[in-house]
């Protein structure tokens, strides 16, 4: 039986933008399990980011818990939580972040090295990661000498560096065309089932949804409904459930 890796209890999320109160999350639980790919999906301003935030512990909610790997994210001082986001969280947003003074190898080590671990001790897992996102002959490049799909690659492969018990990815595909995004897509789907990492994935996009075990649509801060595995990653269901949301 899975072990339940992430659980949300009735998150809220408030913002004051002047003297308005904007609700970006309300009342929201849910559950992942250890090697689950779960897509989270919505209308532009549902909450999808906002979720995610809270999940990595990048943010705090105005009401309800985390819960992540065996951690109730409220009771971690600041500097917990910041450890705990650098060794037990990967991050992948759709703009790469790498530091461009950095080969593709040393960027996917960096959190190692941020972390005041010994490179050497980790040579192994790095190379199986250059090897997973298929870089192994451009481990020397530097961020200016690789495609944008590339790129991505090594930002994914740089947030697997700390074995983190998840893996969070806010639009990962954005900045890619179609051909490029599939790959990445593909990437995430094997690191989940070779790998076992367990997946969270923020996207808009149907085609790449399709890619997941559940899909998890939000509207107006709330859930409003949910999905299974899509058959062959026909995304046409997927689509219909939107469309239905944005009515």
């Amino acid at each position: 039986m899975a072990m339940t890796i992430l659980h949300a209890q009735n998150l809220s999320k408030q913002y004051r933008v002047g003297a308005t109160l904007v609700n970006a999350l309300r009342d929201v639980s849910l559950a992942v399990e250890e090697g689950e790919f779960l897509v989270v999906m919505g209308p532009s301003g549902s909450g999808k980011s906002t979720l995610l935030h809270l999940l990595g512990a990048v943010d705090q909610p105005s009401s309800g818990e985390v819960n992540l790997d065996g951690q109730r994210l409220a009771d971690l001082s600041d500097k917990e939580a910041t450890l705990l986001r650098r060794r037990r969280v990967g991050l992948v947003f759709q703009f790469f972040n790498l530091l461009p003074t950095l080969t593709a190898e040393e960027n996917i080590a960096l959190p190692l090295l941020i972390d005041g671990q010994q490179l050497r001790d980790h040579q192994e897992r790095i190379d199986q990661l250059l090897d997973l996102v298929g870089l192994s002959e451009r481990r020397r490049h530097l961020p200016d000498q690789l495609s944008g799909g590339e790129q991505q690659r090594v930002a994914i492969a740089r947030a697997m560096v700390t074995e983190p018990a998840i893996l969070l990815a806010d639009e990962p595909t954005g900045n890619l065309d179609t051909r490029i995004g599939d790959e990445i897509l593909e990437l995430l789907r094997r690191a989940c089932d070779q790998r076992g990492q367990t997946i969270v994935m923020v996207t808009h996009d149907a085609r790449a949804a399709s890619y997941g075990d559940r899909i998890l649509f939000l509207k107006d801060g709330q859930i409003a409904g949910e999905m299974g595995l899509v058959p062959d990653g026909d995304s046409s269901a997927i689509l219909q459930r939107l469309g239905e949301l944005e009515m």
